[in-house]
């Protein structure tokens, strides 16, 4: 019998082990992590000089937000690096891409406090500022172990107290004790709330999927095209944050943070969720 529950042990601490230690990151390509160390000198002297020179600056930032979005573009999912790139947008002046990759760091980084500080300098430069419902300010506070924890760690957690459940059973068949149903209880419970957020952000992002607006001087109007009425007499400016409700050509029927809603064009924002389930890369600095 103890053998047994030794086994049982072993096999669960096993299970909590590869639910929380971090994950082992994967081989980065030599010119890649060549191309993010240039990409930070750049960004550094471009912050050492732009009291001095801004328009040099300004360069710099832009050629620093280029050589990371490559890498980006080469498949590398990170928090770190979507925060650089939003570093980069900010200080060259573009609000709207600021926020978009800052809100894509915070998906895989949510706890990151001088993220959440410079995320909420972005969305203060916003020049159409929407205030949320209280509804959805409720929501959020209600369910705050959803909005402030990554995906991949609700699925690890997740995953690790489905294993326990079974383990749990396993040894509640050979013997009955009391914390044992309790423990089966709590695992299922846990498991069962963070298999139903992973599912419900996977839905969300393929059939409400968020958006930040990146263009200049959005018109919103009633219908998806130009010869509907607008909805609103001020466009749109970069930073505005809205939830895709509909696709139509090139055309998206977009919610606000207010609840307010109306039809724009397809090049006028950017989804946040682009790879939300890659495979992240460490990148050293």
């Amino acid at each position: 019998m103890s053998g047994c529950f030794r086994r049982w042990a072993l096999l669960t601490v096993m299970t909590f082990a590869a639910a929380f230690l971090p994950d082992v990151a994967a081989a980065v390509d030599p010119e890649l992590q060549n191309e993010f160390e240039q990409a930070l000198r750049d960004f550094d002297e471009a912050q050492r000089i732009q009291n001095d020179r801004p328009d040099r600056a300004r360069q710099l930032f832009r050629a620093s937000e280029q050589r990371f979005s490559s890498i980006a573009a080469a498949g590398v999912v990170n928090g770190r690096l979507e925060f650089n790139i939003g570093n980069c947008h900010l200080q060259a002046g573009d609000v709207g891409r600021a926020i978009l990759h800052y809100v894509r760091a915070q998906r895989l980084i949510p706890r990151d406090p001088l993220l959440a500080d410079n995320l909420a300098v972005a969305r203060s430069r916003c020049l159409t500022p929407i205030e949320p419902t209280r509804q959805s300010e409720f929501f959020k506070s209600v369910f705050f172990w959803h909005h402030q924890t990554a995906a991949a760690t609700r699925f690890r957690v997740g995953l690790a107290m489905y294993i326990a459940v079974w383990v749990l059973l396993s040894a509640r068949s050979l013997t009955l004790r009391r914390w044992i149903t309790v423990l089966i209880v709590v695992c299922a419970l846990v498991a069962g709330a963070c298999g139903t957020s992973v599912a419900a952000q996977r839905w969300s992002d393929r059939n409400a999927p968020e958006a930040v607006v990146t263009a200049m001087d959005v018109v919103v109007y009633k219908g998806p095209g130009t010869g509907y009425q607008r909805q609103f007499e001020q466009p749109l400016q970069p930073g505005v944050e809205c939830t895709v409700r509909e696709r139509r050509g090139t055309w998206w029927n977009i919610e606000l943070v207010d609840g307010n809603a109306g039809w724009i064009q397809a090049g006028d924002a950017e989804l946040i969720s682009e790879e939300t389930e890659a495979l992240s890369q460490v990148l050293r600095p």
